[in-house]
């Protein structure tokens, strides 16, 4: 059933200890009728050099579809585990498009090992990366989704902070804080940009919502939402800044599209690009 996913990896195995950070998910495969699962790990060690890799790795195996939702599919690992396996790398010309080259488990060995030297990278991952920034306050590190949060004044109301970085590259975080500080230096304009962007784009739209609203006595025909209107009723909850400049902003849209957000994207080299709603 299987052959179709272990033809995409070497032959040669390798035999490693590896602590487990997460689960990722599955994806189904329509020719073969089966399930590829994915973890990724902390860091791994190569049992025949010794070797220790702590970057992250990324570890795939097949699952029938009846056994998606078993030990053998969402249930195999739990977060931090350590174990040891038998793993294949990706062949090279399937791994061309690829962030990360993964391999394939071909076996778990043990389920549950004992290896100081991950332990101790186990250790170190649970230390708490803390940044004090003048202008940004205080910044916590999130290393299993690679960001700092925090909160900002953002024209005199306060504001969820999210940096995304690479957490094993601190020039990123230099990248990404420094954005996030020239927005916050220019946030009057960057403000009003954002809200008349979202005016511009959403106003029709709130008006159809609005004709929809049994029960909101409101009449869209002879009382619409105008834009200045909904410029002045959206308000910043939240901007997530990336180490490339780029930004999203979310926006609390007070009831126009019932519990969804306004989202306002852009950089700060080529400006504001795109504003709609999300759920």
């Amino acid at each position: 059933m299987f052959e179709e996913f272990y033809e995409m990896y070497e032959p040669e195995e390798r035999e490693v200890v590896a602590l487990i950070n997460r689960i990722l998910g599955g994806g189904y495969h329509s020719r073969g009728g089966f399930w590829s699962f994915s973890a990724v790990t902390l860091g791994m060690m190569f049992c025949d050099t010794g070797k220790i890799s702590a970057k992250e790795e990324r570890l795939e195996w097949p699952v029938a579809d009846e056994e998606r939702n078993s030990e053998k599919g969402w249930g195999r690992f739990q977060n931090e585990q350590i174990c040891r396996l038998r793993i294949r790398r990706m062949k090279e010309e399937w791994a061309q498009n690829l962030a990360v080259r993964p391999w394939c488990i071909s076996e778990v060995v043990k389920a549950h090992e004992d290896c100081p030297e991950l332990q101790a990278v186990l250790d170190e991952y649970h230390k708490p990366v803390v940044i004090q920034d003048e202008a940004l306050g205080e910044l916590k590190l999130d290393k299993d989704y690679d960001t700092f949060g925090g909160e900002i004044q953002w024209c005199g109301k306060d504001v969820l902070l999210s940096l995304e970085v690479n957490a094993e590259s601190k020039p990123s975080w230099t990248r990404a804080r420094s954005a996030a500080k020239k927005l916050l230096c220019d946030c009057e304009t960057w403000d009003k940009s954002m809200r008349e962007l979202a005016a511009k784009n959403l106003t029709g739209l709130a008006n159809d919502w609005l004709s929809q609203d049994e029960e909101n006595p409101r009449d869209p025909e002879t009382d619409p939402i105008t834009e200045e209107e909904l410029a002045r009723r959206i308000s910043m909850t939240s901007l997530s800044v990336t180490s490339g400049d780029s930004f999203t902003a979310f926006f609390d849209c007070d009831g126009m599209f019932t519990d969804h957000a306004v989202t306002v994207y852009g950089s700060l080299k080529k400006g504001l690009k795109d504003a709609h709603i999300e759920g």
